[in-house]
């Protein structure tokens, strides 16, 4: 076997086990912040509209953890990726840390000096933000629909504030652009994951594996 088929069998390996669709409804459910987050923040303040989501975030993270342990690995098996594959992950770790350090920052910045902050300036810089994020992902990850997903969050806060400015919609237009995109990220990880759940073994298939079947054993 070439190293080229060796690299495009690992691929197809790293994809079976990693992109379920799993992680696109985690995806979504982390997205829903931006969308509910400003409707909550009347009543409970900034810090707990985000924190009252910890919850749902922590609800997705053992669901997955479920699928994987009870639906996933006794179809697949335990796949273990190859060291190339862990050190883009680790790459990718930490320029996403980076990413999130600067929209830490230039957050704090935004909420400190509100007053002096054009508007046009925050859904720019979280269009180019989230943008660069999910690029960076899709690139280390060697997901293509990551990169979908970047775009079509890049462009929700900029028509967010379009819909804000002429009277649309409220809070900046997050509710409806996150919400719609949180709704089409899940409804594509619901669908990339019934696609990609392989038929669980029937009895057939058992039988036919077991060590009574063929002669080869019984010389």
């Amino acid at each position: 076997m070439t190293e080229r088929e060796l690299r495009r069998l690992e691929r197809s390996t790293y994809r079976a086990a990693a992109d379920s669709g799993l992680w696109d409804m985690v995806l979504a459910s982390v997205l829903s912040v931006l969308a509910f987050a400003p409707l909550l923040s009347v009543h409970l303040g900034d810090f707990w509209s985000t924190a009252v989501f910890v919850p749902v975030w922590a609800g997705a993270l053992w669901g997955v953890h479920v699928v994987q342990t009870r639906v996933i690995r006794p179809r697949l098996g335990v796949v273990e990726f190859s060291a190339p594959r862990k050190r883009r992950f680790i790459a990718l770790g930490t320029v996403m840390l980076v990413v999130n350090v600067v929209a830490l920052i230039l957050g704090i910045i935004a909420a400190i000096r509100t007053s002096t902050v054009p508007d046009r300036i925050v859904p720019i810089s979280l269009s180019l933000i989230l943008l660069g994020g999910f690029s960076t992902a899709a690139f280390f990850l060697e997901i293509p629909r990551v990169f979908a997903y970047g775009v079509l969050l890049a462009v929700a806060p900029l028509i967010g504030e379009f819909l804000f400015q002429r009277g649309y919609a409220s809070h900046h237009g997050f509710p409806v652009v996150f919400g719609l995109s949180a709704a089409a990220i899940l409804v594509t990880g619901i669908v990339r994951f019934v696609r990609f759940l392989p038929p669980a073994p029937t009895g057939a298939d058992v039988q036919s594996s077991g060590p009574d079947h063929g002669s080869a054993d019984h010389g």
